[in-house]
């Protein structure tokens, strides 16, 4: 059986409760409500256990973004870290398939 540290417990905490206000409290910007309503269509997509499975599969890729600039990061990690992180690296183009966003190296 698989065992995780409480610090990636509480990372992926943090990640599906990210996802759940990015999906149920859009502020205004336009982005962020387009956001808001892929987001949903993944829920209806795919439901919500198996997009919780899903979210809490990023935890060790946040976590290693989060130590390369956490002593530079003037916010704090659960509030500002992990919702700026899932806006930048989550593709929610496909409802049945949120993907991690494949940077180019160089």
């Amino acid at each position: 059986m698989a065992q995780y540290s409480e610090a990636s417990l509480e990372t992926a905490a943090c990640l599906w409760e990210a996802v759940l206000t990015l999906r149920s409290r859009p502020i205004t910007d336009p982005d962020a409500i387009g956001l808001a309503l892929a987001i949903d269509r993944t829920f209806d997509a795919l439901g919500t256990a198996a997009l919780r499975l899903t979210v809490v599969g990023w935890t060790d890729t946040v976590e290693a973004s989060w130590r390369e600039i956490e002593n530079d990061y003037p916010l704090c990690f659960d509030w500002d870290f992990v919702p700026a992180w899932i806006i930048d690296h989550i593709d929610w183009s496909d409802p049945f398939h949120p993907a991690l966003i494949q940077r180019g190296g160089g």
